[in-house]
């Protein structure tokens, strides 16, 4: 038996795992499939909202809490693990809505600035890691730090006994626990009552094989961005479609991104598409994260509908969720 379950091995879910076995927890994590290989692979890597004056407080609080601690984190897990999430400061180029009235006062109140570029403003304290490269790491890290990993198992229901939770029941077995952390993503409804349901909002990407330097910024422009890697490659994403868990990628929309890329840098016209793929966002109608105890249980608690946001948001939601867990302040 764990003081704490956590469902769902996403990045919320194994940041939560860290935090929560760091502070004394006994953590075991269940995954439906293997750990980091659904959103949290397929997004770009950003530590940022896109345009965070579209977003809640709340998601606002949690990124800007988190962009504050990724870059000493990362180099702690490189320490602890040997693995590099390749954290980079790279900046963002931000070609449109930065100086619009919404955005402006959006910057005045949380005292941020960008420097005027020909192409648009720069935000250059925003940054960036290779996510695959993230999740391969932090699994390494909490293994090695005590939290148990069981994976290619569903979680089917609450395990309830006079009308308290007591664990879950699983394809496999019943897990018991103190607490119940729900971090399914786009998953989350599908095995637990919630006040909004969540559901997956599909994203397609595509990747360049370029060299270094073609593009030095992450640049966004009309909701899709370009990412640089070090080592050359470009990510270009991302769609949005409301259309069920179906992962299936079309010809059109890889050229759309590839288009899309090439007519803000030219050079990219040779780069050679070495992967397309797609990812499901856990969305919702509000467009709210869902993070605190669960309306009808004190021991259930939610670290999911992340959104766009999970990766930069996840450091700060981990924190948050072991404070209401170990009752710190």
């Amino acid at each position: 038996m764990s003081d704490c379950l956590i469902i769902g091995g996403g990045v919320i879910g194994m940041m939560s795992a860290r935090a929560l076995v760091l502070s004394g927890v006994k953590v075991t994590l269940l995954d439906q499939g293997v750990c980091g290989q659904e959103s949290s692979w397929a997004g770009g890597g950003i530590i940022s909202p896109l345009y965070p004056w579209k977003y809640d407080d709340l998601t606002n609080e949690l990124s800007l809490a988190s962009q504050a601690v990724y870059e000493q984190l990362c180099a702690q897990i490189l320490e602890d693990t040997g693995l590099d999430p390749e954290y980079l400061k790279s900046g963002l180029l931000m070609m449109d809505e930065y100086d619009s009235n919404v955005a402006s006062a959006w910057l005045m109140r949380y005292g941020l600035d960008y420097q005027t570029h020909e192409k648009g403003g720069l935000f250059t304290n925003i940054a960036q890691v290779r996510n695959p490269r993230l999740i391969k790491a932090l699994k390494a890290d909490i293994l090695s730090k005590g939290v148990k990993i069981v994976e290619n198992t569903q979680v089917e229901s609450l395990l309830l006994s006079h009308d308290k939770v007591r664990g879950v029941n699983t394809s496999q077995q019943a897990y018991l626990s103190d607490h119940v952390v729900v971090c399914s993503g786009a998953w989350s409804s599908q095995w637990l009552d919630l006040k909004e349901e969540i559901f997956p909002m599909k994203g397609q990407m595509i990747v360049l094989k370029s060299k270094p330097g073609v593009v030095e910024h992450i640049m966004l422009d009309q909701g899709r961005y370009i990412i640089p890697r070090q080592d050359g490659r470009i990510l270009v994403g991302s769609t949005m479609q409301n259309v069920g868990f179906d992962r299936t990628t079309d010809p059109q929309t890889q050229q759309s991104l590839q288009t899309f890329a090439v007519q803000r840098f030219p050079d990219l016209k040779r780069a050679v598409i070495e992967h397309h793929w797609s990812g499901f966002r856990p969305a919702s109608k509000s467009g709210k994260v869902m993070l605190g105890r669960h309306a009808e249980f004190d021991n259930v608690y939610l670290n999911t509908g992340h959104f766009r946001n999970g990766l930069n948001m996840a450091p700060e939601s981990a924190k948050r969720i072991t404070q209401l867990i170990t009752h710190e302040t």
